[in-house]
């Protein structure tokens, strides 16, 4: 296991314990979240080593990397899938950026697929060998694995999008600052993220299925995005819900707590109605834009 001991956006050494949280979905193993008294950025500490995070993705319950619609969970997820592609290629094509895209976390391509199909130019990454067979089966001929990432030219990419992936990534600031590089200088950058100070966070708690320790290794606010890019030359533009994951992460939560459907869709809801005043919902999409150093 490693020890985090310290903040990699602002650097302070004060970590405090948050939650401990249980693996509901794969190890059953219980994590701690430490969170930094500086800036508040919530960190799972300590973590598996990086060469084996591997196996806490080894489950057919891990939907981005299966396809699979076994249970009524996944079966939804796949069903409103097909409704936030749509809506995620309309909001990058509302760029002015070339139609060059980099999908980081492609899992089994569908994203890849539907943005080819709109006249993009489409390269992928994903670290699971099964899920980037699929997207190839699919027909998406430029997907690698990530020890390529940081061998892509300069400058070469539009858009470069990571649905669900910077909680999953263990050095930020390197990572940050090769997406920089990697982007064009009118390019964008589309970071969505689980938000931890939703309101169904804080109704699920140690349940909530968001923290999904220990493959998420970070626990990001608005204001910890917003650090972050400036850090490494990035300006946040703007910050857009996504409207369906607190029905879906709710969904998750009730299993964990052996509670029903109801409660979920209930508990969905209510957290989209509180979240409008303050854009603290479920889950954020984070739009940022290359500035000069």
């Amino acid at each position: 296991m490693v020890e985090i001991n310290e903040c990699p956006i602002c650097n302070s050494k004060k970590l405090e314990t948050f939650l401990k949280i249980k693996d509901h979905s794969i190890s059953q193993e219980t994590f701690e979240v430490k969170v930094c008294s500086n800036c508040g950025l919530k960190i799972t500490s300590p973590r598996p080593k990086e060469e084996n995070l591997g196996k806490y993705y080894e489950s057919e319950e891990y939907v981005s990397h299966s396809d699979t619609k076994k249970g009524v969970v996944n079966f939804l997820y796949q069903k409103v899938k097909s409704i936030t592609l749509k809506q995620k290629e309309v909001l990058i094509s509302s760029f002015n950026t070339s139609k060059k895209l980099l999908d980081i976390g492609c899992g089994t391509g569908d994203f890849l697929v539907y943005c080819k199909n709109k006249g993009w130019e489409v390269k992928g990454l994903e670290p699971d060998l099964n899920a980037r067979t699929r997207a190839i089966e699919k027909g998406i001929k430029d997907v690698s694995d990530l020890t390529s990432f940081y061998t892509i030219e300069e400058n070469s990419m539009g858009i470069i999008t990571m649905w669900h992936v910077l909680e999953h990534v263990s050095d930020l600031n390197k990572y940050m600052e090769k997406l920089y590089a990697i982007l064009e200088k009118n390019g964008r950058l589309f970071i969505a993220v689980p938000n931890p100070d939703s309101p169904d966070a804080e109704k699920y708690s140690e349940f909530w299925a968001a923290y999904d320790v220990p493959r998420h290794l970070f626990h990001f606010s608005k204001q910890n995005i917003k650090e972050l890019g400036e850090k490494h030359g990035f300006v946040l533009e703007s910050i857009k819900p996504m409207m369906f994951d607190s029905f879906y992460v709710s969904m998750l939560s009730e299993k964990y707590k052996r509670g029903s459907i109801l409660n979920a869709a209930i508990n969905g809801l209510f957290s989209n109605l509180k979240a409008r005043k303050n854009k603290n919902h479920s889950s954020l999409i984070y739009i940022l834009a290359k500035s000069s150093k």
